[in-house]
């Protein structure tokens, strides 16, 4: 269908629509994606009469210069989109809606509109195509800036452009979830590459279910599915090589060979992040996704996670070894509710092996009391013992020291307020910033193991480092980083002041040096030995 030709990978994007709804090009870095997106935008408008197209780039929201550089790409491909509407006998016009709606009056642009216009009118989220099938019947595509803002005008098919440049990709494709439920001939594409930082949720959609980092070289690129089983169609600059793209020396023009381009890189990590799809080495998650899947390898059949209730088995795993809790409260964050969790950890020598985890959305107090208890009264009853349950009591300290009188018959409990002061060797610090690193540097060190759960992996994939402690972005059903708090809460009592406050208290001998006193929900001055990186 194309006035040109299309390299081997562009060609089988192209044709994916035929057998999928939806996947995500992870392609090189001006490989073709945007001329590959606007020819799949077109055959679908010559197909389906009336039919909307929603194409939605990131960097429309980047400033002027990435949307200069977008309306130059879009001027010389819409010269192209007519010539071969032209050869279909079919009309391809360019216009400009008067507003953002969707209702808006449209009305074309001169046909040898020049490219600063064009850039004028995107700016401003009102280019539209529009393809003539008579007089009064047309399809539509719509180029506007990719952003949960703009959402909820989308309706159609769906192509995201430069997808880990939108900065709430997670929410923004939660918002495009109902669209593909009404019709089941619409669409939904995106395309871009790794981000530089590793806590962006677009290099989830990157990574390989299976983890695998060797991909043979295809001219016509490797599909595989992703850690959240949408498909991915993966083209490398050696893929791209060995289709017939070549690479040029950025100075005197001459032909290069892709190691000699890749050493003239003024950022070569850069350059394997954006050609070769290398995994970014540098991120503010508060667990690198390399390490968390290696706790989750460690953790294989050694615990187990899921909402509402701890899974089946839980107390068949747990063994003599000392244990703790933790308890992250439900609050409300942007006007959500967030979930309640709870972890039991074992401490194995030096590794910290996670029982379970499970988490629950209630408005009843007494519902959270039950589960605690519960699960207190099962590790009882079975001979076992927890030294003690950490609760976070930063913003429901009236329930939390509630829920101390209902169970503390059962187990210590300690409660812990995330802002209160804390020092580590002389550095001065938060309690919610020495917890967060407490539970990162253990990761790091390779002493956590983890039941694998999806929920999970995505809850502490929220969380990421800010101002020298830890912030969670905020899910469409209130999810926050609550697993996470609830886990380092549970490694508190196993290891650093919490493991002091469990020795003082009567379950091992006196840490070196007495503790100078706890007060309710107050630290002591004694320092852990437990290191934290910097």
């Amino acid at each position: 269908m194309s006035l040109r030709k299309l390299r081997a990978y562009q060609e089988e994007a192209f044709w994916a629509p035929e057998r999928l709804r939806r996947f995500f090009l992870l392609w090189l870095r001006q490989g073709g994606k945007t001329t590959t997106l606007g020819e799949q935008s077109l055959r679908e408008m010559m197909i389906h009469k009336g039919r909307l197209i929603t194409y939605a780039s990131a960097n429309l929201n980047m400033g002027s210069e990435m949307v200069e550089k977008e309306a130059k790409t879009w001027h010389d491909l819409l010269a192209d989109l007519q010539a071969l509407a032209a050869s279909k006998k079919q009309k391809l016009e360019a216009g400009v809606r008067d507003s953002e709606s969707d209702r808006a009056e449209w009305r074309p642009l001169p046909s040898n509109v020049a490219w600063e216009n064009l850039a004028d009118v995107m700016e401003r989220n009102r280019l539209e195509l529009r393809l003539w099938h008579s007089s009064t019947v047309c399809s539509r595509t719509k180029i506007i800036a990719a952003s949960v803002r703009t959402a909820p005008s989308w309706s159609g098919s769906v192509k995201l452009d430069e997808a880990p440049f939108v900065q709430d990709l997670r929410n923004l494709l939660a918002e495009l979830e109902p669209i593909f439920s009404t019709d089941p001939t619409f669409k939904f594409l995106m395309a871009g590459t790794l981000p530089p930082d590793y806590a962006h949720y677009s290099y989830e959609l990157g990574m390989p279910a299976d983890g695998r980092n060797e991909w043979p070289i295809n001219p016509k690129g490797n599909w595989f599915k992703n850690r959240v089983g949408l498909w991915v169609h993966r083209v490398s600059v050696d893929d791209a090589a060995a289709a017939g793209r070549k690479v040029f020396d950025p100075d005197s023009g001459v032909e290069q060979t892709l190691e000699e381009n890749r050493e003239m890189s003024m950022d070569r990590e850069g350059w394997d992040r954006s050609n070769r799809h290398k995994r970014p080495e540098v991120g503010t998650s508060a667990i690198a996704p390399i390490t968390l899947d290696e706790c989750i390898a460690r953790g294989k059949a050694r615990g187990v996670a899921g909402p509402d209730e701890p899974p089946p088995g839980w107390l068949d795993l747990v063994g003599k070894n000392k244990l703790a809790l933790g308890l992250d409260l439900a609050t409300t964050t942007n006007k959500k509710s967030n979930p309640s969790s709870l972890a039991l950890m074992e401490q194995i020598g030096s590794e910290y092996v996670v029982r379970f985890v499970f988490w629950w959305k209630t408005s009843n107090p007494q519902v959270t009391r039950d589960k605690v208890r519960n699960v207190l009264m099962a590790l009882r009853l079975s001979g076992k013992k927890a030294r003690m349950l950490n609760v976070d009591a930063s913003n429901e300290r009236f329930f939390a020291t509630d829920l101390r009188t209902a169970v503390q018959d059962l187990v210590p409990v300690n409660l812990v307020t995330g802002g209160e002061a804390a020092e580590y060797r002389g550095e001065a610090m938060i309690m919610k910033a020495y917890l967060g690193n407490l539970l990162a540097n253990t990761a790091e060190d390779g002493k956590l193991a983890l039941p694998s759960h999806r929920y999970l992996t995505d809850d502490i994939g929220r969380v990421f480092r800010k101002a020298g402690s830890f912030e969670a972005d905020v899910g469409t059903n209130g999810e926050h980083g609550d697993c996470f708090d609830a886990l380092k809460l549970a490694l508190f009592g196993l290891a650093g002041r919490g493991e002091a406050f469990a020795e003082a208290i009567g379950f091992g001998p006196p840490p070196p040096g007495p503790p100078t006193g706890r007060n309710e929900g107050r630290l002591s001055s004694w320092q852990p030995t437990y290191k934290l990186n910097s």
